[in-house]
Formats: structure tokens, sequence, C-alpha cells
């Protein structure tokens, strides 16, 4: 298992560890060969990973390892959003001389946005070609994304296998959420770029003029002390809504489950919609809570039919109208929660992601194998 990660909060890390956890129980030996990346200056980086790197192939070797699983989220392998980072790693892995599947968590930045963020959308697409030759298999995590990947014809074609995100939060304890006496709105991912903050401090201030007020807890890193969170104080004193928004600040995975678990109603606010390739949705839904979704054009058709999330238009009284609903009518909560959380257990469950993975390794073993009977043929000619 190879990946860098850029925080100690890492999504990604978690997700390849609980993964790696499951295919040792399913008969994989696994080894971690992760990076933490500490510097912040491009020379500090650079020497950063390439200390990695050659530490790397001779672990690789001493492992006696037959297959990498590389976890790649580009901009752990970039500098400013620049990818300068991927070849250097791919070519340690290359040297190495064991066929890799690639988890494709983020590969490439979307084209919608203009300035900085237009020579992302360029040089990670480029980068993208690296990766996708040097792999045998890639699994990604929404049909959009492996539609994408099989459209692009200046990408080299590989085998795309699907699995959605799983949650890497473990089960609430039984006392979350007992003896809640407020009115609670939790919001798990509220530093996403695409997180509708005007949309949902519009909504607060509608349900605290109809008397029906509650209290918004923004969950988990990174607290009120970043960018995202300044913005989020901002604009709810802006609305005079001071006193209903907090924050909970980073929490341990146990404290972040049972908080998860303690509030009465979820929202899932990412504009493009409720989507497979979300582990915060995964972690809402798992708590058993139950989750408002704002529409959007990549919303998850399977979770919509399966009712596992209260889908609402992206406007203010949409949302404030379902979130009332729910917090008035305990019988609907709990109903919407219990089938957000099967949802979660039997479509997003780590099962899933296990099976499609090893589906993967073995076919990367094999085509290893067939290589090297071949190479071996032609010697003895």
């Amino acid at each position: 298992m190879v990946g860098i990660s850029v925080s100690g909060t890492c999504g990604v890390h978690a997700h390849a560890t609980l993964l790696s956890d499951a295919l040792e129980r399913d008969g994989f030996s696994c080894s971690s060969h992760w990076l933490l990346r500490r510097e912040s200056s491009l020379r500090g980086v650079r020497s950063e990973i390439r200390a990695w790197g050659a530490q790397l192939e001779r672990e690789l070797t001493e492992t006696k390892a037959d297959v990498v699983l590389f976890h790649y989220s580009v901009f752990s392998y970039s500098f400013h959003g620049v990818p300068l980072f991927v070849r250097p790693a791919l070519s340690h892995l290359r040297r190495a001389g064991l066929p890799i599947v690639s988890v494709m968590h983020e590969f490439a930045y979307p084209w919608m946005f203009g300035g900085r963020a237009a020579a992302w959308a360029v040089s990670q697409r480029v980068a993208l070609i690296d990766v996708m030759r040097a792999s045998a298999g890639v699994l990604v995590t929404a049909e959009d994304r492996a539609r994408w990947l099989g459209s692009r014809r200046w990408l080299p074609r590989r085998p795309v296998a699907l699995a959605p995100v799983f949650s890497n939060l473990p089960a609430p304890s039984a006392a979350a959420g007992v003896g809640q006496s407020r009115r609670v709105l939790g919001l798990f991912g509220f530093s996403y770029q695409g997180a509708a903050l005007a949309l949902v401090l519009d909504a607060l201030a509608m349900l605290r003029q109809a008397g029906r007020g509650a209290q918004l807890v923004l969950l988990g890193a990174p607290g009120p002390a970043s960018s995202a969170g300044e913005a989020w104080v901002a604009a709810a004193a802006a609305r005079g809504l001071s006193d209903e928004v907090s924050f909970s600040g980073p929490m341990d995975a146990q404290q972040l489950s049972d908080a998860l678990a303690g509030c009465d109603v979820l929202l899932f606010v990412d504009a493009a919609g409720p989507a497979s390739r979300k582990g915060t949705l995964a972690g809402s839904l798992a708590s058993g809570t139950p989750v408002v979704a704002i529409d959007g054009p990549r919303r998850w058709p399977e979770l919509v039919e399966a009712e596992a999330v209260r889908l609402v238009a992206p406007e203010a009284d949409a949302l404030a109208g379902a979130i009332g609903l729910l917090l008035g009518d305990r019988s609907q909560r709990e109903a919407l929660g219990a089938r957000g959380r099967a949802f979660a257990e039997q479509r997003m469950g780590i099962a899933r992601t296990v099976s499609a993975v090893k589906d993967l390794l073995d076919a990367a073993l094999d085509g290893s194998t067939r290589a090297s009977a071949s190479g071996s043929e032609a010697e003895r000619r």
C-alpha cells in the first residue's frame, strides 16, 4: 500500500488503512509505505519525496511484495496544485518492477474554474497519462468517473473497476445522542469548495423566522481557525446567526461518529449532489441520522431510488422546508435514518471495495506471471 498525505487528518490514508486491514482478513499480506509530507518549500518537498522514494524501493524489495496498491489523490503529489511529484513517485514504483493497481481518489481538477485552477486542470490531466500508463488496473468511486476515463482518447486504456467510497468511521457508541434536547443540524464536510454556504445559512434564517430555529454544528476539521471556518463565521454574522452556528473542531474517529449520530438531521450540501465518491456522505449515512441533501448534476441514482436521503432542490426555502418537517416528526427521522444506514451498509460497505480491488489485484498478478513466463520462454529460445 503506497501513498502520500499532506495532513495528519487524511481521509485517503484512513480509507487506505481500513482497506488494507480488510484485505489482510481476506488472505492478502499487506505492508504500508506511506509518506506524511511535512515540508513546505519546493526544495524541501522534493528532497522529502526523493528520500521516501529511495526507501520505498528498498522496502518493496525487502518485503518481497508481489503487487502495489497505489492510492492516488493528485494534490498529495502536487506543489501549489501542480503535480510535480507524480512522475518521481511513479519512477520509484517502476524501478521496483511490480505491477501497480491504482485507487483513484482524486485525479483531475474540473475545467469549470478559471485562473490558477486552469493550470491545475491542464497539468493534472498530463500527469494522469503517466498514472494510467503505469497502472495494470484502476479503481474509481463513481460511475461518471469510470465513463470519463473510458471516453478520453488521450488516456491509455486500462481495466476500470467501480466501488463507492465506504465510511472510515467506527459505529457510533450506544450512548450517542442520548439525552439530546436541542434541535441540532450537523454538517460534515463544511470546508469543501462546493459546499453551499449561503444556501444553508439562508435556510437556517428561514427556520428561525418561522419559529422553528435550530443549532447548526459544523463537524470535524478544520475548525473555525481556517479560511473555510472564517467564511462561515462571517456569513453567519452577516445574517445575525452567530449564536446558531458552532464548530466541533477536529475530533478522533469515534468522537466524530458519535457527533454525527447525536444530531437530529445531517446536511449534505455539495453543489454537485450526493455522490458515491464522497466519504462525508458515507459517514453521514452510516451514522443512522437522517440526511437531507441538495440535488445536483452528479447525484447518485442508486441512492435516490433507495430513498436513503431526503433530496431537495438547491433552494433555501426547499431546504428549510425539508429540515422543518423532519425536525417536527420523529417517526420520519427514524425511518429515513434507518434507510440511510441500511444503504451505507449494503451498498457502500467496505466489502464492495474489497471485492473490486481483489479482482484487479488478481488480474494484475496473473498478467505479471504471464509476462514473466513469456520472457523466460523467449530467453530459452
